[in-house]
């Protein structure tokens, strides 16, 4: 079997990736659409982010549910089980020690202890719920990824084109993402995410090249703002 190259660097590659989305993490915060005139050229991409939303949304609110099962149960289910299986007897045995810790003023610590040990689990629990239906959730790292193709104007890829072009181009080593074609076989901890990245590079690019094009076409400036038309960038997915 094909054996896949070395995969020492994805770490420093993630950092890299970090600090990009750091740099930028402002960015949805901010509103490019102040008229009806910017709400329209945007309008491609606001839909797709929307669609983002409603699957990452889907993920949060499953993971929650989750959470809340499994505290449920951590808290509540020993106790019920002991008295199911012991009956009567045994639960009046519960009673009692909690009446004797009540007592020795130590049943406040026993409660605290075990919120805090039901609390954080539970919390474990969701959040690797919601990290396992993210990668799952293939859709969204594809959605994503098409944000450079949107017609009309794109904030985001105004924005992070660039610094994605650099690191897929020149800081990330070609042989990183020959991994990419090796499947399952990869060995990359997070396939799916590395792919949505290759792909968001390769469509900035595409859009760049468009953009240069219309403006050396048009007579344009090289910082004037380009909107692509409708399925101009679609005919090269």
């Amino acid at each position: 079997m094909q054996q896949p190259p070395p995969q020492s660097n994805e770490t420093l590659y993630n950092k890299k990736l970090v600090e990009i989305l750091r740099k930028h993490r402002g960015l949805l915060q901010s509103s490019p659409a102040e008229s009806q005139r910017d709400r329209d050229v945007f309008a491609a991409e606001n839909a797709l982010l929307d669609r983002v939303m409603r699957n990452e949304r889907s993920s949060i609110l499953s993971s929650l549910a989750l959470a809340g099962l499994v505290f449920g149960t951590v808290r509540y289910g020993p106790r019920l089980a002991v008295i199911k299986i012991g009956g009567e007897a045994k639960r009046l045995a519960l009673q009692r020690a909690d009446e004797l810790a009540e007592k020795a003023n130590t049943r406040w610590i026993q409660k605290t202890t075990a919120f805090m040990f039901e609390s954080l689990f539970a919390a474990w629990a969701g959040w690797r719920g919601y990290s396992i239906l993210s990668q799952q959730n293939a859709s969204s790292y594809e959605e994503i990824a098409k944000i450079p193709l949107s017609e009309g104007r794109s904030v985001l890829s105004d924005r992070l084109c660039d610094d994605f072009i650099n690191l897929g181009h020149k800081e990330i080593a070609p042989d990183f993402w020959s991994n990419l074609d090796l499947g399952e076989d990869s060995g990359l901890k997070d396939r799916k995410r590395w792919q949505a990245v290759r792909d968001f590079c390769e469509n900035c690019a595409k859009r760049r090249a468009f953009e240069a094009g219309f403006r050396r076409d048009h007579g344009l400036k090289s910082d004037a703002s380009v909107e692509i038309p409708r399925d101009a960038l679609a005919k090269t997915e």
